[in-house]
């Protein structure tokens, strides 16, 4: 019985290990073709304007405490998303189609001074225990265009919301609204929490 026990916690152990060596490893994104870290792979460890992969990324799994900037399109164009942690699904999840690019995400998510990471980098906020309130979501100093494109529909709106929560350190957003200003449509809202 001992050995089963030992053998089980053998494999288990042996199962987890690449996920655990990837973390202690230099800052790396690792691009799957399929969801959920299945498929083909390619790892990449600096910016890189054009994904060399003759299938599109459909997940992706960071290394090393790090964040990336990923887009949609070559040369850093289209929908651009920073991302803080793993993406098993980047449809589901984040509504990107693919990465056509990616690069290091400078200094990683936005913080403001005082507020400790993991919160508060995203404009002014109302901060809680598991929440945060930011009533005009900020990335880097300027707010957030929200589905210009797409005439602001909700659907879209809650992924921007989602999106800039888990930027931030957030697991997604709960609320969220747009706003026109000076005729384009900014995010608005958004309710980030720590819970699904």
């Amino acid at each position: 019985m001992l050995s089963r026990i030992l053998l089980a916690s053998m494999i288990l152990l042996g199962a987890s290990a690449p996920a655990m060596a990837q973390d202690r490893m230099a800052p790396n994104a690792q691009l799957f073709s399929g969801p959920n870290y299945t498929g083909r792979s390619l790892t990449i460890m600096r910016e890189t304007p054009i994904i060399q992969a003759s299938w599109a990324p459909r997940s992706i799994r960071m290394g090393g405490g790090s964040s990336w900037e990923v887009c949609e399109q070559r040369y850093f164009r289209g929908r651009c998303t920073v991302l803080s942690g793993s993406s098993t699904n980047l449809m589901q999840q984040l509504g990107i189609s693919g990465i056509g690019s990616i690069r290091p995400a400078p200094g990683g998510p936005v913080t403001l001074p005082g507020i400790p990471p993991g919160g508060g980098g995203g404009g002014q906020s109302l901060k809680g225990m598991a929440a945060e309130f930011f009533p005009a979501p900020e990335y880097r100093g300027r707010r957030i265009d929200s589905c210009n494109s797409q005439g602001g529909s909700a659907a879209c709106v809650a992924r921007e919301a989602d999106t800039f929560c888990k930027s931030i350190g957030y697991v997604r957003a709960k609320n969220s609204a747009a706003e026109t200003v000076s005729g384009r449509i900014m995010l608005a809202d958004v309710l980030c929490s720590r819970w699904n």
